[in-house]
């Protein structure tokens, strides 16, 4: 039987009624993200705060912000989280090189990068790209290798046939494009969103094999998963209702991540524009999270090792790593994980989605 949509526990908790348990009996858990700022696009892990499904399963969590993946895995193995949303390749390179035991406990999204040209470009494949300027985050971004691998895949050099530009995030890479600093851009989903929000108009060319590895993952240590396996499953089924629930309106989310978090809505007097920039941005985000869900089989708390033992080809190729493992090292061990995390009442919570009552006002 599946569990009573914490979704309808959310409205109770809108309403201002009581919860079934009280503040001090909650059990605190950190959740540290591999990000500079929780905006709307990570609706995964904070809408389970706003709506109190992890409340409900008797956490009080705090999500907070660390800078890149591998600043928020620190912050876990130094056990000053419980979890970090990290990139899978953060997770593989800990277990490989650092003989870490991290383990994925949601597979959330895939490698949503792409290289972006403007849309009158004469750019129209990667056959165009042989002499062109890349404005990229860093030369020390994930994004980087993915880039090189491509262009060598396609008769490119990537270390002589091409120039690459640090451009940071924000106003920078769109400026850079132009002015025509550089002739395209490779970054991830949300932040080209953001980019098309500052004004571009983009075209995107990848390979199609990005999409079939892991990116994005929740991830734990094998210490945790040890010490309290039911909080593991409690957190990732947490994660999955709240995808469940942004999928079903994505406008009802951002709205609530205002409510939540009021100084992360844009400024300015245009309601309906601000609301269509943070619609684009978590429209993004939930494009990326759908294909994560198909890609490992359309099950929560279920991960694809054929994903990523492809993740680790890429990685090993592109000598990140040194070597592979067996993709099964990667999973949590817990008996019926992916059943116990997929045990909740989606219909309810999708229904809650699209009648949106939780928001005040």
């Amino acid at each position: 039987m599946k569990r009573t949509s914490k979704s309808l526990l959310g409205l109770v908790a809108f309403a201002g009624l009581a919860l079934p348990a009280d503040a001090q009996d909650l059990k605190p858990v950190t959740v540290t993200v591999g990000t500079s700022v929780l905006n709307v696009g990570y609706p995964m892990l904070t809408l389970p705060v706003t709506l109190g499904y992890w409340a409900d399963e008797g956490y009080d969590v705090t999500v907070e912000p660390s800078g890149a993946s591998m600043q928020a895995l620190q912050q876990m193995v130094t056990r000053n989280a419980e979890f970090a949303q990290v990139n899978a390749s953060v997770a593989v390179q800990s277990n490989v090189e650092n003989d870490l035991p991290v383990r994925i406990a949601m597979a959330n999204g895939v490698m949503d990068w792409s290289i972006a040209v403007p849309k009158d470009s004469d750019i129209t494949s990667v056959a165009d790209l042989k002499g062109k300027t890349f404005g990229i985050f860093s030369l020390a971004t994930g994004g980087l290798p993915l880039l090189k691998s491509y262009l060598s895949d396609n008769g490119i050099d990537p270390e002589t046939d091409v120039t690459y530009i640090p451009t940071g995030f924000g106003a920078g890479p769109v400026e850079a494009l132009k002015n025509g600093q550089v002739d395209a851009l490779m970054y991830w989903a949300s932040a080209n969103a953001g980019m098309e929000n500052a004004g571009l108009d983009l075209r995107y060319i990848f390979d199609d094999s990005w999409r079939e590895m892991p990116d994005y993952s929740l991830t734990v240590t094998e210490a945790t998963v040890k010490d309290d396996p039911d909080m593991v499953v409690a957190i990732s089924r947490g994660v999955a209702m709240a995808t469940v629930f942004a999928l079903a309106n994505p406008e009802c989310a951002v709205k609530l991540h205002w409510q939540e978090y009021p100084e992360t809505k844009p400024a300015g007097t245009d309601e309906a524009a601000i609301l269509q920039a943070d619609l684009n941005n978590i429209n993004a985000q939930l494009n990326t999270l759908k294909l994560g869900y198909e890609l490992n089989g359309e099950t929560w708390g279920q991960v694809d090792t054929d994903a990523l033992d492809r993740l680790q080809d890429f990685l090993t190729n592109s000598g990140i790593v040194s070597k592979k493992i067996d993709p099964a090292t990667y999973l949590v061990d817990i008996p019926d994980f992916a059943a116990r995390v997929s045990d909740f009442d989606a219909d309810a919570i999708k229904a809650s989605a699209e009648a949106c009552e939780m928001l005040k006002g």
